[in-house]
């Protein structure tokens, strides 16, 4: 008896989608754009008053919306600030921020 050997498209048409060939589970993009953005900040490149703008503003975002991401990623700051953060406090205070929404907050 002979058996008929199967090509690719007979497999995936079959309804074997797994591996390698899976496809991306679509999530937040806010929260991608956060991660990726955060993961900037923390390196050595460029990182402009743009950039930390946008990163504020999406943090904000999802902190209201009671993401569980804001809670390990760094609270919103200002660009350029000096070594004691006297900027930082007052920016956090105006957005109202405090210890309990994150234990890095300043103010």
């Amino acid at each position: 008896m002979k058996m008929k050997m199967e090509t690719f498209r007979d497999y995936l048409k079959k309804g074997y989608h797994e591996g390698w060939f899976d496809k991306k589970a679509k999530g937040n993009p806010d929260e991608e754009e956060l991660q990726r953005l955060g993961m900037k900040s923390a390196g050595r490149g460029g990182w402009s008053k743009k950039e930390q703008e946008q990163y504020n503003d999406l943090w904000m975002k999802l902190h209201k919306k009671g993401s569980k991401l804001t809670k390990t990623m760094q609270p919103p700051s200002v660009h350029d600030d000096d070594s004691w953060g006297t900027k930082t406090i007052k920016l956090q205070k105006k957005l109202k921020l405090t210890q309990r929404d994150h234990s890095s907050v300043l103010a």
